[in-house]
């Protein structure tokens, strides 16, 4: 399956000029991203197709009829010991232990080794990993009070809270001045490309209020019934957005402030046998962009992230940032702007998430909310 979920945006309070080159921007970006979709799909299909084939030529023709017959057998079984009022009673996982064991012994009858089995799926996430990359221009975000001497560092403004509000007009650099962007906001820009093969659904959760900064996104990946090789990936992101005028022409710069208010990784898998096998990512970024046809994509600061291979029954609940800390992120557009020509720049964040499967069901969900406090933007020097 494919499917593309073009972006939706919202720039109409923006000056003309910003909105023409947003446009422009914009249909260039979904080119772009139509064509690297499609390459990722069919490069994820092909691995998906070569690793089945080498799978099927490992077990043998007949074997491999046999086996799945076996496979599709047993689960069936499996759910109907499973059924009241016999099934009230019975042990989940020694039911479960017992059908995996009927498959491990139909490999031993037939001499093929388990261990060969599991290469290939090792093999086939490496390579699928290497098919679904979150992009280039991806750096590290900062917790801020942790890094307060570097945040400290970067503006004049930050000599107090710019939560509080007070602050005067920074002329201590001329063209390259610091300009200070905060709630309410009152553009907004949000997207969404699913790439998957039919086992898997996928889909998300868009949190979007420009007026109080509050931007979210959260993704999920679920295949209930994993069959030999499958894959998913989803790439969502939600900004706030508003106009800049480059005082010259360069890089912006920008320093987004952001207040987390949630960053929850969630991954559970169930091994349907005992040679599978799976791995699954979760990202998550703060994001900047410009859009203007100059800028060929947005720039990222990675602050979050879960990378989880397993071929058990498990369960992965994870948090690592702080809820009502305050992060930061130092970036720089991926092209010059020129100057005296009004742009629309954008600030939020953006979740990447992957996983492939070699028959273990997975349910993964990432949850991502953010409370962009500010952002500063200034050419680069």
């Amino acid at each position: 399956m494919f499917d593309t979920c073009k972006a939706i945006r919202n720039f109409s309070q923006f000056p003309a000029e910003a909105q023409r080159s947003a446009d422009a921007a914009a249909k260039e970006r979904e080119k772009r991203l139509r064509k690297i979709t499609e390459k990722r799909r069919s490069a994820a299909a092909k691995l998906s197709a070569k690793a089945s084939d080498r799978l099927r030529r490992l077990v043998g023709d007949d074997n491999w009829a046999d086996l799945r017959d076996l496979m599709r057998q047993e689960r069936l079984t499996f759910r109907d010991l499973l059924q009241p009022p016999e099934g009230l009673a019975a042990s989940y996982d020694k039911l479960n232990e017992a059908r995996k064991q009927k498959a491990d012994a139909f490999l031993r009858s037939r001499d093929i080794r388990r261990d060969e089995l599991a290469t290939i799926g090792t093999e086939y996430h490496e390579a699928i990993a290497d098919v679904f990359t979150a992009g280039e221009n991806i750096s590290a975000g900062f917790h801020l009070s942790k890094n307060l001497d570097k945040w400290l560092s970067l503006s004049p403004f930050h000599d107090r809270a710019l939560p509080w509000g007070v602050f005067d007009p920074d002329d201590s650099q001329g063209p390259h001045r610091w300009e200070v962007f905060r709630p309410p906001f009152f553009g907004f820009n949000f997207g969404f490309v699913p790439v998957h093969n039919d086992n898997f659904v996928v889909d998300r959760i868009h949190t979007l209020n420009p007026s109080v900064g509050d931007v979210g996104i959260s993704i999920t990946m679920e295949d209930s019934d994993a069959g030999d090789f499958d894959y998913a990936s989803g790439d969502g992101f939600s900004a706030v957005a508003f106009a800049f005028v480059p005082p010259t022409t360069g890089l912006v710069e920008v320093l987004i402030d952001a207040q987390c208010v949630e960053a929850t990784h969630r991954l559970e898998t169930e091994d349907e046998w005992g040679w599978s096998n799976s791995r699954t990512g979760q990202q998550n970024f703060l994001m900047f962009d410009v859009l203007h046809p100059n800028v060929a994509e947005p720039s990222y600061a990675q602050m979050s992230v879960l990378d989880e291979e397993t071929d058990e029954d498990e369960s992965f609940l994870q948090e690592k940032l702080t809820r009502g800390a305050h992060y930061f992120a130092q970036l720089f557009s991926a092209g010059p702007v020129p100057a005296d020509q009004s742009v629309v720049v954008c600030a939020g964040t953006r979740s990447f998430d992957i996983s492939g499967t070699n028959d273990v069901s997975i349910d993964s969900t990432s949850e991502f909310r953010w409370f962009i406090s500010s952002v500063e933007v200034r050419v680069s020097p």
